[in-house]
């Protein structure tokens, strides 16, 4: 019996990773937690990061960090829109807030080089483990 319990736990906890959401699917963050980069830049880019969904960090905020610089807290499904000169630039996430929430604080980063006129997309993906990862993506 329990080797049954052990198994069907196992097989739940499998499936809990979040999925990706299309930019189309995914709604804007509100302006109050998108903190920088939403003005023009001439010969810029830009950069969009959208939050998985799923239940794991479901109850906290992901931070985005633009070259360290926290820049916005995404919930589950929604994205951000930033506008930044061309150049190279560091994209990170974490989750944050209190219990549960900061004990996986840890920010992980991505790299991307932005040319004028490029737009690069990027998915904040929470594991099964609660860890996250900022990935480049096509959606």
């Amino acid at each position: 019996m329990r080797i049954l319990i052990v198994a069907a736990s196992l097989a739940m906890l499998v499936g809990c990773a979040t999925s990706p959401v299309p930019e189309g699917e995914a709604e804007s963050a509100p302006g109050n937690r998108v903190t920088a980069y939403q003005a023009e830049v001439a010969e810029g880019g830009t950069i969009i990061v959208t939050r998985d969904s799923g239940f794991p960090g479901g109850g906290c905020f992901a931070t985005v960090y633009l070259n360290g610089k926290p820049v916005a807290r995404l919930n589950p499904k929604e994205k951000a829109h930033f506008n930044v000169p061309a150049g190279e630039w560091m994209v990170g996430a974490a989750l944050d807030g209190k219990g549960l929430c900061g004990l996986n604080s840890e920010r992980l980063e991505a790299e991307a080089l932005i040319k004028p006129g490029q737009t690069k997309k990027y998915r904040v993906h929470t594991s099964a483990n609660g860890d996250v990862s900022v990935k480049p993506t096509t959606f």
